[in-house]
């Protein structure tokens, strides 16, 4: 899987606009490897192996040469030390079963514990506890999904009598998805001449347990004020912004008024319009509780730095939560579609697993996001379908965006801002949506065209919103 994602980031039309971290240290030795029994065991012969190989022809010869029977002593035991130099560590390695237990998800800036089991197949033997397994090193390689270097150092272990439990710990991890490439036992005792290795079968649910770790972002609890200055904006002061809200109970205040229809109470008729118009017209009272949003993350934008987009991702997760916990659905939109055909998508949406909408699909796909930008500048990014008539607010976090004079690139900041967006500020490309962009144009609604950035060369228009907060660290989240 690992490779096959790899092979296709050469393809895709974007590339990671911050290099991506090596948190681990390869465990890579240098020499001769020689795959035995299908490549589960291999012999790995170092530049020392050589040089010894070659002292001992030198002392044989010099034996041949001069007849002196400690030359002669001299090169058998360096043979010797040759034999039981292979020997010995391929018999500690055929003595050895090894089981990995790993935590199935995690926090970012948490630190990955993994449990490995050893156990001798000669346990209950008689010559166990006379032979012990001596210095062997245990390595479980896994890799981030754009990494080449495992985030797990090698463990070294000095003795096992019948089993050992081992720890192997990860250094603080970045939000992704890491998966076990390979989980291996080295040894080289006692001479450290030549390298056995023995590598299990990760697929066996008897070996490993859960070979992927999908590391999330951090998620803060939210106060959830700015709501209360989303709810006072109403659809007066923001056409786009949410006229609906989680709870359905009316309050005092009348929003405006409509014609009389069927259904409708007649306590709520206004008897004193309906006299004026010459028709019934009841009063429309404005919804208690808090609106309803959906969020949205454009990977395109242009991020200052990696802890950045980071919070931004801490910020959207957060916003995503609160909304579930007030009872709403709220949805989580990507800019590019996470929905195109796998060609046209950054490497990081292309492995997340199908699932339906929810906190545990965002999740998933807040898991992976990465800053990107296209490979060429005039590729036209494809955008999500908003619902340029839903009335839920449309959330947007957003790098603070600087007007310069003279059209000098702004300074470059670290905090952000939440926005509340149109949603119908893509601009129109299809004889369909223009004529929707007219239409809304005849009834003084905000076009399809109004905004936020113009993905088609045109010049940018600015975001159709506003700020509704900005976020300087991620402890500012909980005060929003």
């Amino acid at each position: 899987m690992l490779n096959l994602l790899r092979e296709s980031s050469k393809k895709s039309p974007y590339r990671s606009k911050f290099p991506v971290p090596e948190l681990g240290v390869e465990f890579n030795l240098k020499g001769l490897r020689v795959p035995i029994g299908l490549g589960k065991y291999c012999l790995i012969l170092e530049q020392r192996f050589w040089y010894m190989l070659g002292t001992v022809a030198v002392l044989y010869f010099f034996a041949i040469e001069t007849a002196n029977d400690w030359f002669y002593l001299l090169a058998a035991g360096g043979v010797t030390a040759i034999l039981l130099g292979i020997l010995m560590p391929l018999c500690q390695i055929l003595d050895i079963e090894a089981a990995c237990a790993i935590p199935p998800d995690a926090v970012s800036g948490d630190r990955l514990k993994v449990r490995v089991k050893l156990s001798r197949r000669s346990a209950k033997s008689r010559f166990a506890k006379m032979f012990p397994v001596k210095w062997l090193v245990v390595r479980a390689m896994m890799v981030g999904h754009m990494q080449e270097q495992s985030v797990l150092r090698p463990i070294t272990v000095d003795t096992i009598m019948s089993e050992a439990w081992v720890v192997a710990q990860s250094p603080p991890l970045h939000r992704g998805v890491y998966e076990l490439e390979s989980l291996e036992t080295y040894s080289c005792f006692p001479f450290g001449l030549a390298w056995w290795s023995c590598s299990f079968d990760i697929k066996s649910k008897t070996a490993v347990d859960n070979p992927t770790v999908t590391v999330y972002a951090r998620t803060s609890g939210v106060e959830g004020n700015f709501l209360w200055r989303l709810r006072a904006s109403g659809s007066s002061a923001l056409i786009f912004s949410a006229t609906r809200s989680i709870t359905a109970m009316p309050s005092s205040s009348v929003r405006s008024l409509r014609e009389f229809v069927t259904g409708d109470s007649p306590r709520l008729i206004h008897w004193a319009s309906s006299a004026k118009t010459g028709k019934l017209l009841v009063r429309e009272f404005e919804s208690e509780g808090l609106p309803a949003y959906d969020v949205l993350v454009d990977l395109t934008l242009p991020w200052a730095s990696e802890q950045q987009f980071e919070l931004a991702v801490s910020l959207a997760n957060s916003l995503l939560n609160l909304g579930f916990k007030m009872g709403g659905a709220p949805e989580l939109f990507i800019i590019p579609d996470p929905m195109d055909a796998p060609e046209l998508l950054p490497n990081c949406l292309l492995d997340v697993p199908p699932s339906p909408p929810g906190i545990a699909r965002w999740a998933q796909l807040l898991a992976r996001v990465e800053a990107v930008e296209p490979k060429d500048p005039n590729f036209d990014i494809n955008l999500p379908n908003f619902g340029a008539d839903n009335k839920l607010a449309l959330l947007a976090v957003r790098p603070p965006q600087e007007e310069t004079e003279n059209g000098a690139p702004p300074t470059p900041r670290d905090d952000l801002e939440l926005w509340v967006l149109s949603r119908a500020f893509r601009e129109p490309s299809t004889s369909q949506e223009k004529a929707e962009e007219w239409a809304m144009g005849q009834r003084k609604v905000i076009p399809i065209a109004a905004g936020f950035s113009d993905r088609r060369g045109l010049a940018s228009k600015g975001p159709a919103g506003r700020i509704l907060a900005t976020v300087d660290k991620f402890e500012d989240i909980a005060r929003l």
